[in-house]
């Protein structure tokens, strides 16, 4: 048997790969490796979820606290988690951070392990959980989007059952956790999962309207933070933000003569050099719409993976710690089909990016 075909294989290079992750989270050695790492500090994300908490125990809006780039969640995650955190000195908060990340990965394991299908083919799923070195910055940078993915892991499982109220649940929970998720519901429409939706929305509507009503001004401030693209901070944002649209503003930027240090809106640009970062998402939005509502098959998998990949096209910030949103998407599909071709898109994905090269100093 040749050895890529041994389970045990597998399972021995994930788990080593991720203790190798664990162990560099209380040091700096792996942390050249990524933009977001190297040009901030550990549990920089964390602070944020840290500081809500503290903002909610000392009767202040959560969304006027100045820490990383702001509290951008729904306030009911301050109010559970990040109250939940500001018990505990902010090194001890970041470590049970760490801790509760590593619960949902042992459940994400178990879940796929527990697949009723050939040993291999779970010893490699298993694996990809492991070794995804995205997962390392996500927990580096004290981050909840590993969270807001495992939900949507046992989303798609929980999906195949068309009568269970399990996936409004799931769904709402992903909401509540990175606002992110609302990505999804172009696709849940198409499916007439209208049960979801409903219980979905009205589930993270009804847990969030009472603390917008209470603070007025933080509604505008959670929808400028998350919807508005027209202002951003500066040329290491820029050297971070790997989604489509800030590759456009970079090239625009580059191609206008304009450092992107000196950038501070769209606006700086000459409307030709702008005009891709506005229109390109839009135009990939339409696209994966018109791929949605013309697809003859309502597989539940496929439609959910094709609006969490369209996130990579239209939205504004895209860090490469997202790219967690695509592990239960490449697992789920593995598990499902056993293509190789996965392997390679996720290796591709796993890998750190090249950013080591042509770091920004």
């Amino acid at each position: 048997m040749a050895l890529s075909q041994k389970p045990m294989l597998w399972l021995s290079i994930g788990f080593a790969i991720h203790l190798l992750f664990v162990v560099a989270l209380f040091g700096d050695w792996l942390r050249p490796l990524f933009n977001d790492a190297s040009h901030t500090r550990r549990g920089f994300d964390f602070s944020v979820f840290y500081l809500a908490g503290q903002a909610l125990i000392q009767h202040r809006d959560i969304y006027a606290i100045e820490g990383a780039f702001g509290y951008r969640y729904l306030p009911v995650f301050a109010q559970t988690v990040g109250r939940l955190y500001a018990q505990f000195p902010p090194l001890s908060s970041y470590y049970l951070h760490i801790a509760l990340s590593e619960i949902l990965l042992c459940a994400n394991l178990w879940l796929t392990w527990s697949q009723q299908l050939h040993m291999l083919v779970r010893a490699r799923a298993v694996c990809m959980w492991l070794a995804f070195s995205p997962l390392f910055l996500e927990m580096y940078m004290g981050q909840v989007s590993f969270w807001a993915a495992s939900v949507l892991y046992w989303l798609l499982l929980a999906l195949q059952d068309r009568q269970s109220n399990r996936p409004a649940f799931l769904w709402a929970t992903s909401i509540l956790v990175k606002p992110n998720m609302l990505i999804l519901l172009p696709a849940l429409i198409r499916l007439r999962q209208y049960r979801t939706l409903l219980i979905g929305l009205g589930g993270a509507t009804l847990f969030s309207t009472p603390y917008f009503l209470i603070h007025s001004n933080s509604l505008d401030h959670f929808v400028q933070t998350n919807l508005h693209s027209g202002y951003f901070k500066g040329a290491l944002t820029h050297a971070g933000n790997i989604g489509l649209w800030g590759g456009l503003v970079s090239l625009g930027a580059y191609c206008a003569q304009i450092p992107l240090a000196e950038l501070s809106s769209l606006a700086d640009l000459p409307l030709w050099a702008a005009a891709p970062a506005y229109v390109t998402p839009f135009l990939c939005g339409l696209f994966a719409l018109f791929a949605s509502w013309r697809a003859r098959s309502r597989d539940v998998t496929l439609h959910l993976s094709l609006w969490m990949t369209t996130y990579f096209l239209v939205y504004k910030d895209v860090w490469e710690h997202h790219y967690v949103f695509l592990l239960p998407v490449l697992v789920t599909l593995y598990l499902r089909n056993s293509d190789l071709r996965l392997l390679c898109i996720y290796v591709a994905l796993a890998l750190p990016t090249p950013f080591v090269f042509f770091d920004i100093q």
